[in-house]
Order: structure tokens, then C-alpha cells, then sequence
């Protein structure tokens, strides 16, 4: 079935209570709480699907916690603490396991939030079940369905370096030169400033975080939000090493910034009078913003070649499914 069907099968299985603003489905779950949000969710990493054989313990226990706090950042909130189910192989080092758990709480602290509290388990490999919650006001929650015709389509960053990173890491190409797109694909980096920068300014309408492909993401905001989204190639911010990359080997660039996946970069909507305060809103944290396409009436994802539409493929990385 797939991931995403798998999901709307527990959506439609479990009901939305009378506090909950938004249930399964999004990048996490707000629940009313005295006229603020709770804004809750989890992110499990196993290590033979996750993580290369070249990740430490250090980019293991970070990378968990960015993937749960890169899901706060997509809906706006501000992040107060994490806990962790964590399944360990019982021959692991305990040196091993400690450098894990302090990895986890100094990343955590960095984005301003704690560990505080979980699970241990025995396990056949590593297996980290993380859960995030944080705080957002009423208005200023980001979902992925409130894009509307008229917006524009933008993005944080840069797209394709984790993709890319992880391909040299896989095949064990010479990384010389391309350290960058490693360190992107071991050591991501969680945009919680600006999601909540972008929950502030008042003007956006929907976001996700990048993790399964710009493609993929596109076509979840344009599902959930039931609009055409169509996209502006030349515009796509590909990562410059990836370019670069991409020409010595022979491959194609833009499919690692469209179907790649695991950039964490934030891709939202916004209404155009707002563009420039959001680019400047941005610009002050160093985070660059790219105006990749627009929203019209409709449903699907498109780009625009030779003046005619071209329906985008709904690929990327999708767990219970092939390539």
C-alpha cells in the first residue's frame, strides 16, 4: 500500500476528538489546550533504513532529534521537550550509547529543548522512537492545507545536498571536495527558527518540511489543501555542490533536488504581499528563501514547459514501497 495510504487508512480508523485541531496526517498533531496548542510528533529512525554504516553514535542521537523537531518547525511551534524509545542491541558499547544520549540532549538545547524522559529496550539493531511537543499560538499554527489560489510557492535553501551525500555514502564514491553533501545527509539541521519566524509574520498559509522529496511534498500540500500547484523549475534552488556533482558523474541534478529527500528545508505558501516581509524575516537569521512556482484553482502538481503543463511525478521516498 505504502506509507501514505497506510496513513489515511489510521485516519480514517481513529477518531478526532472535540480538543484536537489537527489530527493524523499533518506533520504533527495540535491539540486545543486553554486557547493555546500542544503541537505533538513522533519520528521513529531504525538504523539499517536510516542510517548509513558511516553515521556515529554523535550524528545518530542528532539526527533524531532534528527529524522530530524539523516536524514542529513545518507547523510553526515552538519546541519545549523531546522523550525517546530507545531499542539497542545488546552487545552495543555502553560508550557507544552514552555519547548517543549526550549527542540528544546538547542538539536538543541547541533548538532550545530538553530530553526529558523515554524508554529502553532490547532490539536487533538500533532503533530510535523519538517524540516531540511544543507550543503554538491560536493563528499562527501552519498546516498543509490552508494554500489557496493566488499564493506563492517557496522554499528554504537549498534542495538535493542529503540526497546527493547519501549517494557517495552508499556507492563509497571519493568524497573529497564533497564533504558538505555528506555532512548534509549525517548531520541535517532543523529550521525551528524559521518555522516559528514564519508562523509570526502572519502571511503564510501552509508548510511541510522537506524530508521525502520536493515532489512529494508538493503533491501532500496540494492533496490536503486541494489546489494545483504548478512548479517553476528554473527557479528550484539546487545545492551548488550538487550541480557539480551531478556533471561529473553523469546525472541528472534536479533529481536529487525533486525526489531526494531528507533536505529539511521548509517549503510553504504564501500570500505575494507578504513575500518580501518573509525573504527579509529570513534573510536576518541567514536563511535564504526561494519563490519556486504559484498556487491556482484545481488539484495536482505541474511544470510549466513551452507554455504548457506537465503533470510532476508524485516520487520520492515512501516507506512498504520499491524505489
Amino acid at each position: 500500500m505504502g506509507e501514505r495510504a497506510l496513513i489515511e487508512l489510521a485516519r480514517r480508523i481513529c477518531v478526532k476528538g472535540p480538543k484536537v485541531e489537527v489530527g493524523i496526517g499533518d506533520d504533527a498533531a495540535a491539540i486545543d489546550i486553554d486557547g493555546r496548542y500542544l503541537v505533538v510528533t513522533t519520528d521513529m529512525l531504525v538504523a539499517s533504513q536510516h542510517f548509513p554504516t558511516a553515521a556515529t553514535a554523535e550524528q545518530m542521537g542528532a539526527k533524531a532529534v532534528v527529524a522530530n523537531l524539523s516536524d514542529l518547525a513545518a507547523m510553526g511551534a515552538e519546541p519545549l521537550g523531546l522523550v525517546f524509545s530507545v531499542g539497542l542491541p545488546r552487545q552495543l558499547k555502553v560508550e557507544f550509547v552514552k555519547r548517543m544520549i549526550r549527542t540528544m540532549d546538547a542538539t536538543a538545547r541547541k533548538y532550545g529543548a530538553y530530553v526529558v524522559g523515554g524508554d529502553l529496550d532490547e532490539s536487533e539493531e538500533i532503533i530510535i522512537a523519538g517524540a516531540a511537543f511544543g507550543v503554538a499560538r491560536k493563528g499562527r499554527l501552519l498546516t498543509r492545507s490552508g494554500a489557496r489560489p493566488g499564493d506563492i510557492i517557496a522554499v528554504t535553501g537549498s534542495l538535493g545536498a542529503a540526497s546527493a551525500g547519501l549517494r557517495i555514502l552508499l556507492e563509497k564514491l571519493p568524497s573529497g571536495g564533497y564533504e558538505e553533501l555528506v555532512r548534509a545527509q549525517l548531520e541535517p539541521i532543523a529550521r525551528v527558527r524559521e518555522g516559528i519566524a514564519l508562523a509570526k509574520c502572519g502571511h503564510v498559509t501552509a508548510a511541510i518540511d522537506v524530508t521525502d522529496g520536493l515532489a512529494s511534498n508538493l503533491w501532500q500540500i496540494s492533496r490536503m489543501s486541494g489546489v494545483k500547484l504548478i512548479l517553476d523549475l528554473k527557479r528550484v534552488p539546487v545545492h551548488p555542490l550538487v550541480e557539480e556533482f551531478a556533471e561529473r558523474r553523469g546525472l541528472d541534478a534536479g533529481e536529487f533536488a525533486l525526489f531526494g529527500g531528507e533536505d529539511f528545508e521548509l517549503l510553504f505558501t504564501a500570500r505575494p504581499e507578504g513575500w518580501r516581509g518573509i525573504r527579509w524575516a529570513l534573510k536576518r537569521m541567514d536563511t535564504s528563501a526561494t519563490a519556486i512556482g504559484r498556487v491556482e484553482r484545481g488539484r495536482g502538481v505541474y511544470i510549466e514547459k513551452d507554455g504548457k503543463l506537465e503533470e510532476l511525478p508524485d516520487r520520492g521516498y515512501e516507506h512498504f514501497r520499491r524505489a
